[in-house]
């Protein structure tokens, strides 16, 4: 068995979740109960999110999101379907506006905004 690295540098568990890219950008969430609650992304992958939240969240629980992944929420959005996976609340000082945080599940892969979410995240990494 070989012990080099894969050619493109991923793990198979990273190629087969896709690459996550550190970004914060606004979305809109909706679940069971509620209407569109604003939630913040932290990261993004074409598999899943994980989000920043001020709502309770049930693992298991189905959740439709909008993406706003120009970073602008006047601009067109994303909208995709997912699972919570996992749900935590936060603890000052990492709390802030936010309350809890989610990561998400895609039912289906995002396609056709990897450009979007890398020239996101490459801006705001610029900004810092």
């Amino acid at each position: 068995m070989s012990t080099d690295p894969p050619p493109d540098g991923l793990t198979p568990s990273e190629r087969r979740l896709g690459l996550r890219y550190l970004s914060c950008f606004p979305a809109y969430l909706e679940h069971e109960g509620e209407g569109a609650r604003a939630a913040m992304i932290h990261d993004l992958s074409v598999s899943g999110t994980l989000l920043l939240v001020r709502t309770m969240l049930k693992v298991g629980e189905t959740v439709r999101l909008r993406l706003f992944i120009t970073g602008d929420d006047t601009k067109e959005s994303v909208e995709v379907v997912g699972q919570v996976v996992r749900f935590e609340k936060l603890e000052d000082p990492f709390a802030g506006p936010w309350s809890s945080r989610a990561a998400i599940h895609f039912d289906e892969p995002l396609t056709g905004v990897d450009d979007e979410i890398a020239a996101l995240a490459k801006r705001q990494a610029e900004a810092r």
